[in-house]
């Protein structure tokens, strides 16, 4: 295996600041991909690598595509330059680095796996947050017709990168929010186990958010009505491997 990370990065300089250093420690490359953040935090991020990661691949994005945008051209790079596995970390310092060993450990040993972040929350998340993704989960589990999927949010996750570029290049997954849920339900209707792993999720406090709330929602309502027809097309497939037995989730 050959791995490397790759962080989506939009005008979140102060926070990267704090989480750089503790990713170098964990001594994989790095991969950024900066979604067109302002010239002012860009060049920043340039003078912060060059300190920190002087080896590291930056990728700059014209217009700003989105945070599932920015990780399919994170994931595309790091499959051009040679690796075979990517782990996915936001820039904002939501998760903890120290959990890395433990999706490393767990796709050396399955490597055909997405291994999946699930998060442990502390008090800093909102109780709107915390229950509102229980919505996400019920229609991801509608969805795939399997409560394989134990959070479609969070985006600490550990790719192998052939199967998982092919799936995104061959669906063309939502470039916003939406992309961390869709590509688990579409990896799941591909046949691709995912393995849930507990890591530590906080949001730091003075963090912001980048979720437009009109726009975003809108996507995310168009995911799941998408996702929901797409069902109905593969329903045959999907409960046959239900009966079968072929559908085992290695969360169990």
């Amino acid at each position: 295996m050959l791995t490397c990370v790759v962080v989506p990065h939009f005008d979140h300089v102060e926070q990267f600041a704090s989480l750089l250093p503790k990713l170098c420690a964990q001594g994989l490359p790095i991969v950024v991909v900066d979604d067109a953040s302002p010239d002012g935090a860009y060049n920043d991020l340039q003078r912060l690598l060059a300190e920190h990661a002087p080896g590291s691949i930056l990728v700059r994005h014209a217009d700003n595509l989105g945070k599932g945008g920015a990780v399919m051209t994170g994931l595309r790079t790091a499959l051009d330059a040679g690796y075979t596995h990517a782990l996915q970390i936001d820039a904002d310092g939501q998760h903890d680095v120290t959990d890395i060993p433990r999706l490393r450990q767990a796709a050396e040993e399955h490597p055909e796996r997405v291994i999946c972040g699930q998060p442990v929350f502390d008090d800093s998340i909102s109780k709107l947050r915390y229950y509102g993704r229980y919505l996400t989960l019920s229609l991801s589990w509608l969805e795939s017709l399997s409560t394989e999927i134990r959070d479609g949010l969070c985006g600490f996750r550990l790719y192998p990168l052939q199967s998982i570029v092919a799936l995104f290049e061959k669906n063309r997954p939502g470039q916003r929010m939406a992309f961390d849920p869709e590509i688990l339900v579409r990896a799941v209707w591909a046949g691709m186990r995912l393995q849930f792993i507990p890591v530590h999720v906080r949001y730091p406090e003075g963090g912001r958010s980048h979720f437009l709330y009109f726009r975003d929602n809108v996507e995310i309502s168009w995911m799941h009505i998408r996702l929901i027809l797409g069902m109905l097309l593969r329903l045959p497939v999907l409960i046959w491997r239900r009966q079968t037995g072929r559908e085992e989730p290695a969360t169990r």
